[in-house]
Parts: C-alpha cells; sequence; structure tokens
C-alpha cells in the first residue's frame, strides 16, 4: 500500500509548483524535478536536469524485477534504505563496504577502488539479472570507475543518477555519462549530493509502488 505524504510536504510541492509553473515533464520526471527541489531548496534545478530517454521507466520497470540500489556514501545509502523498504523492499548497498581503510597512493581514491570491487562483485553474482540503480552524490573518481567498467562489460547499470557534487572531476565525468549510451539522470554542472541523488531514486520507488 502507498504511503501517504505529510502534509507539510505536499504544501511544499504546492508551492514549488506555483514557482516553477509547466515544465513538459511527464508525470514521473516531474516528481523527480519536484523532489530534488524540495531537497536542495533551488527552484533553479529544472535547468540543469537532464534524463536520458525513458530513463524513469526503465528504472522502475528494474525495481519492480528487484533491482538493487548502488550508493557511493553511506548518507545516501541512509536516506534511500526507510523509502526502499516501506516500498519495494529493494536491497540498498554503499560501495563503501568495500574501500579500503588506506590507500598509498594520491592517483585514485577510496571510493574508485570500492566502486570497482563492488561492481566486479555485481558482475560475478546472478541472483538479481537486472542491472542496479547506482547513484553517485559525491565521488567523481567513482563514477568515472564505473563508467570505464561497464563500457568493457556485459552487465549495465538499469539507471546511473550522475549528481556528484563539487568542482574537480565533477563536469568531465557528468559530460562523459551525458554522452554515454547508458541509461541516466544528471544535474549538470557543480550541483548535487547525497541528499538530490537520494531524492531522485525515492521518487522513483514511489512510483514504482503503485
Amino acid at each position: 500500500m502507498k504511503t501517504p505524504e505529510h502534509p507539510i510536504f505536499l504544501e511544499s510541492i504546492k508551492y514549488i509548483r506555483s514557482q516553477i509553473g509547466f515544465t513538459g515533464l511527464n508525470r514521473v520526471q516531474q516528481s523527480v524535478l519536484e523532489r530534488i527541489i524540495h531537497s536542495s531548496g533551488d527552484l533553479s534545478m529544472q535547468s540543469c536536469l537532464r534524463f536520458s530517454s525513458n530513463a524513469c521507466e526503465n528504472a522502475i520497470n528494474a525495481l519492480k524485477k528487484g533491482a538493487n540500489i548502488v550508493t557511493d556514501t553511506y548518507m545516501a545509502e541512509a536516506a534511500v534504505s526507510p523509502v526502499a523498504k516501506r516500498t519495494l523492499n529493494s536491497n540498498v548497498k554503499c560501495i563503501l563496504e568495500m574501500a579500503p581503510d588506506f590507500i598509498a597512493s594520491s592517483s585514485t581514491t577510496r571510493s574508485a577502488i570500492a566502486m570497482r570491487k563492488m561492481w566486479l562483485d555485481i558482475e560475478k553474482k546472478e541472483e538479481c539479472l537486472e542491472g542496479p540503480i547506482v547513484l553517485i552524490g559525491s565521488a567523481p573518481s567513482a563514477l568515472m570507475t564505473l563508467l570505464d567498467l561497464i563500457e568493457e562489460s556485459t552487465k549495465r547499470p538499469s539507471l546511473i543518477i550522475g549528481m556528484p557534487v563539487g568542482f574537480i572531476g565533477v563536469s568531465e565525468c557528468k559530460t562523459r555519462l551525458l554522452n554515454s549510451a547508458f541509461s541516466h539522470i544528471v544535474l549538470e554542472g557543480s550541483k548535487g549530493g547525497a541528499s538530490l541523488a537520494a531524492a531522485t531514486v525515492n521518487a522513483l520507488l514511489r512510483a514504482s509502488d503503485c
């Protein structure tokens, strides 16, 4: 049964709609946009939000078939897990479970190493034939590593949410994802973060729970 939204949230969404007007987005895309604006307090988010063709529909179909959700931070995992449990009971994993405690080289990051280990582990397992929903809200190096891996892999994510926040390496990895053939939802530029990536997944989970 679909969980009702809190009255304060609904009032916030009503205000957001009054401010952004007609967007031309479909119902699920609109929900993603509204939740991102609600989480960020930034009404300008529409200008940098990009969807690949059928991204939301593909993700919803995958979630209904049992696709896992993979996050790049524990913060995003914590934000997604309650909604995942209340809706489809989706399994949520954070790549940092596989991160080393220490790295000696400055040429890589813990997140990049963890993403590589997580994806190689996913490739070996067959309990879920659907590619996972992968959300990146913090680590551009994790997104770059994922793109490197899946370009050579037979398994692909059902959706990549590319919303790392910041300046160094962020625009480059987002542009690469936008220009790829992989299903994606991206916030262009320097905006992003764990809360916005999580808000996107939560909108998809709620749309799946019908």
